[in-house]
């Protein structure tokens, strides 16, 4: 475990150069959020694209049900909107023509659980297959009910489970489910790297990064963390890194996704540090993420 204080053994992030542009930082594309009769969920798309934007991202596009494309707007009114048809073969379409100007991708911040959400999945990953991927939330969710072959296609991609979203991905690659201790943990995140040939970050107290046979295991962060949102915000600052960065494979992702989710739970810290462990919104843990990213070493431009 990496002592208090110091900061994680990751590889420097992307430089930043003055000459630089929106398009130099990358574009992430989040998709997520839903509208239905049981459930509207527009909180985790929009806390996702804050995050990249937060994180360097030059921009960052939320691809939501066009039913809740505005409501996603006023949340983060500094993402650009792309509305998506109830019909998944026009939203796939407006999708694929999107992602030629992508960078990062992230999957499943309020997305839902319905038929239509796992056929919209299963198709933009692979649409996706050469790009950054984060998947999260219910991403991971309708990968476990259906799609879990469809995990060892991309080159780079990032699973970020909670501990019941991993059990039920290690319930359906037959993987040991609901580890407690750390050494259990670790097993845990390794045993899922490799089963799905992606980059995991198992969330929770010592949040563990993994891939293949290296791991890493934060041991930064604040209980205040314990909130709605703040997921969402992880998810989007790991994919604001990858629009930078732009991993081509595991190994690269791994880098920024240690030194993402280090960046999260700084930001956590610091404001703990002037609030207590209590009230802590998405929106301030977002507010945090520039003046700690300042203490993140860059490669020279």
């Amino acid at each position: 475990m990496t002592p208090a204080g110091m900061r994680p053994p990751a590889s420097p992030l992307p430089p930043r150069p003055a000459d630089g542009h929106k398009g130099t930082f990358g574009t992430v594309l989040v998709i997520g959020g839903c509208d239905t009769k049981r459930s509207c969920m527009v909180g985790g798309p929009a806390f996702a694209a804050i995050g990249a934007l937060r994180a360097g991202a030059g921009r960052a596009i939320l691809a939501v049900p066009r039913t809740i494309v505005n409501s996603c707007l006023e949340v983060a009114p500094s993402a650009t909107g792309l509305p998506l048809s109830d019909s998944v073969d026009e939203a796939v379409a407006h999708l694929k023509d999107t992602l030629n100007g992508v960078q990062a991708v992230v999957i499943g911040p309020g997305l839902g659980v319905s038929d239509s959400s796992v056929e919209l999945v299963a198709r933009v990953l692979q649409a996706s297959c050469d790009r950054p991927v984060v998947l999260d939330a219910d991403g991971l969710n309708v990968v476990s009910r259906e799609l879990v072959e469809s995990l060892t296609g991309s080159g780079a991609m990032v699973l970020t489970p909670h501990p019941g979203e991993y059990d039920r991905l290690a319930n359906v690659l037959d993987l040991p489910i609901r580890p407690r201790t750390e050494q259990e943990r670790q097993d845990a995140a390794s045993a899922l790297s490799r089963a799905s040939r992606s980059v995991v970050v198992l969330k929770g107290q010592g949040t563990i990064v993994s891939e293949a046979d290296r791991s890493w295991t934060c041991d930064r962060g604040s209980v205040a963390l314990a909130t709605g949102g703040s997921g969402d915000v992880l998810a989007g600052i790991i994919g604001g890194l990858m629009a930078q960065g732009r991993p081509s494979s595991c190994a690269e992702a791994w880098d920024l996704a240690v030194w993402g989710t280090w960046i999260h739970a700084v930001a956590g810290e610091e404001w703990s540090k002037r609030n207590g462990t209590a009230g802590l919104l998405a929106a301030d843990l977002a507010a945090e993420v520039p003046a700690v990213l300042k203490q993140v070493p860059r490669l020279q431009a």
